[in-house]
């Protein structure tokens, strides 16, 4: 790197921030991805559609972790005092412990009709899943704190130690013959290591013992919840695009099927996890006070960068798809490699939709609740009309998301125009 580009990047508080985190991204990519060729290779096909399936279901249930995400980086940095900021996340994290908790119970009830909807072995996994949820509260939303006062660079440790220890405890417990129990135990343990150190970095930041006055807390939670309600429809949008085909292919498709293609599956969304820093630092990056020229111009460096990035990587995806599946998860997922490139567009089109949705988030626009509405109807009627073949499936989540996109493409033009005129 170039000494004048290098001064170019530090002196832009965005592109630094990006930088800082981008490489913490990476390295936690990497740990993250081995986690899923080690942990093929040690497990049968079945077993390791079994962790992905969990992976999902994780990711479906973690929805709730995302609102309230999202809410916290609002908060931290658009909030004025560090006791309003702190006595507002403080009745918010209560208000998701108890969700959280309501979630928790009702997994350990019915994780034996979880075993047999999902056509697991066992039914231990789901209890760990259960414990994973529970962490996740308290996980979620101390990265959020960090990530809302642009503290990228604790957060993209605490990432690495999580992906470090969650590869190291997986591996060990699935050794020793705990299958699919061992791989998200493994996830449990890492996230108690992650959350001690976030815990030492957050904990000058705010003070969750503060309270809101009684006069003033129906009013600002109740306007909060109503953001976190828009952030609920568009992050369900998110999750479902990148996560619910494996879902739809574990229920009707046969356990083995279910296990190549979520191999498949994990290999494409590397073109999201890519660049997902980008969309990580623009949320707290638009800021209400900025005028509409500097929030657009963040935009637009961060869309340069996620076309390069995700593009680039789809671009080696759709060229050597075997090659890429031999290197990361084998020899033996080969035979489903023509999917490789299709997944992979959708991934690189869930890029796009994250970061222009974070952008309309950041700015507290209510009308993106209209097109999340859409997106959820379409990928549910299109998934439930057609999944006979697995590139059908595909098809579908495809389709959706070219819509979703091209209508947050119509919105952004509308919105430049207007602030113009």
């Amino acid at each position: 790197m170039s000494f004048g580009l290098r001064d170019k990047i530090f002196k832009d508080e965005f592109l630094k921030n990006n930088l800082i985190f981008f490489v913490g991204s990476m390295i936690v990519a990497v740990l993250n991805y081995l986690y899923h060729p080690i942990l093929s290779r040690l497990m049968s096909v079945q077993d390791f559609g079994e962790v992905q399936t969990l992976m999902a279901l994780f990711l479906q249930f973690a929805i709730l972790f995302r609102v309230f995400s999202v809410i916290t980086i609002n908060i931290s940095a658009n909030g004025e005092s560090k006791e309003e900021k702190s006595a507002i996340i403080s009745e918010l994290r209560e208000i998701a412990i108890y969700i959280v908790g309501g979630m928790f119970l009702l997994i350990i009830i019915f994780s034996k009709n979880l075993q047999g909807f999902f056509q697991f072995d066992s039914f231990y996994p789901f209890i760990s899943l259960a414990v994973l949820l529970v962490l996740g509260v308290f996980l979620s939303f101390r990265n959020a704190i960090l990530q809302g006062y642009n503290d990228f660079k604790s957060a993209s440790i605490a990432g690495i130690i999580g992906s470090f220890f969650r590869l190291f405890f997986a591996v060990l417990l699935v050794i020793i013959g705990w299958r699919a129990f061992g791989a998200i135990t493994g996830l449990v343990l890492s996230q108690l290591l992650g959350l001690g150190y976030m815990y030492l970095k957050t904990k000058d930041k705010i003070d969750f013992k503060q309270k809101l006055p009684v006069h003033l807390k129906k009013e600002k939670i109740k306007r909060e919840l109503k953001y976190g309600g828009l952030v609920f429809l568009v992050a369900v949008v998110s999750i479902l695009l990148y996560t619910a085909d494996i879902l739809f292919v574990k229920h009707y498709f046969s356990p083995t099927d279910a296990g190549f293609y979520s191999g498949i599956a994990t290999i494409a969304r590397i073109v999201i996890f890519i660049s997902g820093s980008v969309s990580a630092v623009l949320l707290p990056s638009i800021k209400l006070k900025n005028n509409a020229n500097e929030n657009r111009n963040i935009l637009k460096k961060a869309s340069m960068i996620i076309l390069i990035v995700s593009g680039f990587t789809l671009l080696i995806f759709s060229l050597f798809p075997n090659l890429v599946i031999k290197i990361f998860i084998g020899s033996k997922f080969m035979e489903f490699a023509y999917l490789l490139p299709r997944i992979g567009l959708v991934a690189f089109c869930v890029s796009l939709i994250t970061l222009f949705s974070n952008y309309f988030l950041a700015l507290r626009d209510f009308s993106l609740a209209i097109i999340a509405g859409i997106g959820i109807t379409l990928i549910f009627g299109l998934s439930l009309l057609n999944h006979a073949t697995l590139m059908a499936v595909v098809n579908n989540f495809l389709i959706s998301s070219i819509v979703i996109l091209a209508m947050l493409v119509c919105k952004l033009v509308k919105s430049n125009s207007s602030s113009v005129t």
